[in-house]
């Protein structure tokens, strides 16, 4: 995954060359070695060395003389994933012997963000759809013309059927209808907060089962930022948004702040203790395997904050 085959071709006779890789993406890195071509070919047969580049980002490609360590070329290209790619670094006989390094593209590669651009479309289309039904259903017009056409369907079917009767049709075509339940004690959910939560979730559950294998689905190693970082501080702020909500809802009721305290308390010692006993990072080897323990895990901070929020 998030690689392309890499042929180098080294036509220049007796000239050993050098080739060093580095990402676009490094601030300030030092460039790697990524393989050595020797100069022994011959006269239409090159020298040949195949290897294997990152497609995440762009890549920075310099060729240097083994000998003279000096820079031949430098070069940037973004090379796509599965792709087949040749580099060509020869002599140009254009009245000045120049060295030119040109890259070839043997087999173009494939789109790998194609089933996340139709997952996502589709899930736009979800949306929309569900928008338009939901904008439908808030017509008056609407709402009398569906009603119209059930109740002259379920009509129809009465009187032709052997079992029907003027009286039970004229009861069900009777406008009354019983009033809908209001529940009066349960409280209001704010669906803005629900729904980002749940986006973390859905986020969260496909990051950790691996994420397709898409590099932007994994946690940066050092630097950057991918999608799998924001799953964390947007719990986070989840979480403020949540106890901000919920405490007020509690101390308009009448609750005391010594006993809403005592609940923060509670609540903050459980996740910490549900982070170290339970979620252990070495839970394959055993639930209390301490070896390698992590004591500062998400729930443990999760905890230090909802308790440091709810002060």
């Amino acid at each position: 995954m998030d690689q392309a085959l890499l042929l180098i071709h080294n036509e220049l006779l007796g000239t050993d060359l050098s080739v060093y890789w580095n990402s676009e993406r490094c601030y300030h890195c030092l460039l790697q070695v990524l393989v050595n071509v020797s100069g022994n070919g011959k006269p239409g047969k090159p020298s040949i060395a195949a290897v294997a580049v990152s497609t995440q980002h762009g890549s920075i490609l310099q060729l240097n003389d083994t000998s003279e360590e000096k820079e031949v070329c430098r070069l940037e290209y973004k090379f796509g994933e599965f792709g087949n790619y040749s580099l060509l670094v020869k002599h140009v006989h254009n009245g000045v012997n120049e060295i030119a390094c040109d890259v070839v593209v043997n087999e173009n590669p494939v789109d790998s963000n194609l089933p996340v651009s139709i997952a996502f479309l589709v899930g736009v289309a979800v949306v929309v759809a569900v928008c338009f039904l939901r904008f439908l259903l808030s017509l008056d017009d609407f709402n009398n013309w569906i009603s119209k056409a059930i109740n002259s369907r379920e009509t129809d079917r009465l009187i032709n059927s052997e079992l029907g009767s003027p009286s039970r049709a004229g009861q069900l075509g009777d406008d009354t209808r019983p009033e809908a339940w209001r529940p009066s004690a349960v409280p209001l959910r704010l669906r803005c907060v629900d729904t980002f939560r749940g986006i973390a979730l859905i986020l969260m559950v496909f990051v950790n089962y691996g994420g397709g294998k898409y590099w932007y689905f994994k946690h940066s190693s050092w630097n950057g930022l991918t999608v799998a970082d924001l799953v964390f501080p947007w719990f986070v702020f989840i979480m403020g948004s949540s106890i901000f909500l919920s405490m007020t809802s509690i101390l308009q009721r009448g609750c005391s702040k010594f006993r809403l305290l005592g609940k923060i308390t509670w609540r903050s010692f459980l996740l910490i203790c549900i982070g170290i006993f339970i979620v252990n990072p070495n839970y394959c080897l055993g639930p209390l395997s301490w070896d390698k323990v992590r004591i500062p895990g998400v729930l443990q901070r999760l905890g230090v904050t909802y308790f440091k929020f709810g002060m």
